[in-house]
C-alpha cells in the first residue's frame, strides 16, 4: 500500500505531502499533510518493539489516564482511531497517526518545565497498570547489556573497570525492595513538545521502572554539552520534583543521583555494543559514530561522578 494512502485507514484524506523525519532512532517518523492540516504518521519498528499490539494498548491506557485529569497542562498525543484500535496493519505494517503539534519553545531550553513534565507523568500514571508484554524486552538492564559488551572484543579495559565498578554501584542502590512505577522509559527533552501544553511523545518505551531512570535521562539529555554549570540541573530537579507532588519515598529520592550515571553509562554501553556489532539498535549510525558517541558519554559520566556532592545537593535540597 503506498504510503500516502496510509492516512485514509484512519479516515483522513490521503497525504498530499509526506516528509520523512530523521530525528528519530527507532521508528520510521512522516509528516503528513492531509487535507492542508498537518499529522505524525510513523511504522512501527517490529524488529525493536516485538509486541507493537502490546505498546498501543499501554499508549490507549496513557491516553485514558491523562483523560481523567482535569485542569492539567501536560498532555499526550491522541492517536486517531482506526475502528476499535489507536493503528492500523498494512502489508505487514503496523501503523498510527495524531495529529502534528506545532512546538512554541524549546524543552532543552526550558529545563524547568521539562522535568515538571516528566515528573508530572509518573504522578498521574501511579496507581494505572499496564500491558504485561513488556514494550522491550530487559530495556535499561544495565547488568544484561554490560555482559554483551563483555562478550565483544576491542574494549579499552579501563573502560570496563569504569562500567564494571558503576555496575556494582548500582546493584547496591537498586535493590528489590525500591518501589518501581510506570515510567516514560526515554524522558530526554526531545520527547517534549513545548506548545499551548507541554505534549510527552514517544510513549512506546513506557514500562514499569525507577523514577530514577527517568530523572537521570532527562539530566543526561539537557546537560550533553557538560555541567559547568549546574542550573540547568536545579531547574530540572525543581521541576521534577513539583510534578511529582510528594509521591516518592525516602529511599527514592537517594536514588535519584545514580538514575543519572546508570543512564548516561548505559547508553555508552549501548553505543560500544553497536560499534561492535554489525545489526544496529541505532538506525543510520556507522561503527565510528557510534564509537564517538560513546567516548561523548563516558566523559559525561565522568563529569557527573565527579560533581556527586553537588548534585545530591540539589536533589535533596529539591525534595526537602
Amino acid at each position: 500500500m503506498d504510503i500516502r494512502n496510509i492516512p485514509t485507514l484512519f479516515g483522513l484524506p490521503e497525504a498530499d505531502e509526506l516528509t520523512e523525519l530523521n530525528a528519530g532512532h527507532i521508528n520510521r517518523t512522516f509528516l503528513a499533510v492531509c487535507g492542508g492540516e498537518k499529522y505524525v504518521l510513523q511504522s512501527l519498528n517490529r524488529t525493536v518493539f516485538r509486541a507493537p499490539e502490546a505498546v498501543m494498548d499501554n499508549i490507549s491506557r496513557i491516553e485514558n489516564a491523562f483523560a481523567k485529569v482535569s485542569g492539567c497542562d501536560i498532555a499526550v498525543p491522541h492517536f486517531i482511531a482506526y475502528g476499535d484500535k489507536n493503528y492500523a496493519v498494512a502489508d505487514g505494517e503496523v501503523w498510527r497517526i495524531y495529529r502534528y503539534i506545532t512546538a512554541t519553545a524549546e524543552a532543552a531550553a526550558e529545563p524547568a518545565a521539562a522535568g515538571r513534565a516528566f515528573g508530572t507523568f509518573i504522578r498521574i500514571m501511579d496507581g494505572s497498570k499496564l500491558n504485561s508484554t513488556p514494550a522491550i524486552e530487559r530495556f535499561h538492564d544495565f547488568d544484561g547489556y554490560f555482559a554483551v559488551l563483555a562478550s565483544k572484543t576491542g574494549i579499552d579495559r579501563s573502560v570496563m573497570v569504569t562500567l564494571d565498578k558503576l555496575r556494582h554501584t548500582l546493584e547496591q542502590v537498586f535493590g528489590s525492595s525500591l518501589q518501581k512505577r510506570i515510567i516514560h522509559g526515554d524522558a530526554k527533552a526531545d520527547n517534549i513538545i513545548i506548545s499551548e501544553k507541554m505534549t510527552i511523545i514517544d510513549l512506546d518505551t513506557v514500562m514499569y521502572g525507577y523514577a530514577a531512570i527517568d530523572y537521570g535521562d532527562l539530566v543526561r539529555s539537557v546537560c550533553k554539552n557538560g555541567i559547568t554549570d549546574l542550573s540547568a540541573v536545579r531547574h530540572i530537579t525543581a521541576g521534577f520534583a513539583q510534578g511529582l507532588g510528594g509521591i516518592l519515598s525516602d529511599d527514592e529520592v537517594n536514588s535519584l543521583y545514580y538514575g543519572i550515571l546508570w543512564l548516561t553509562g548505559e547508553l555508552a554501553v549501548r553505543y560500544l555494543i553497536d560499534c561492535k556489532s554489525e545489526n544496529k539498535y541505532f538506525r543510520g549510525k556507522t561503527s565510528a559514530d557510534c564509537l564517538d558517541r560513546a567516548e561523548q558519554l563516558l566523559s559525561q559520566l565522568k563529569q557527573f561522578t565527579e560533581h556527586g556532592a553537588e548534585l545530591t545537593e540539589i536533589i535533596h535540597s529539591a525534595f526537602a
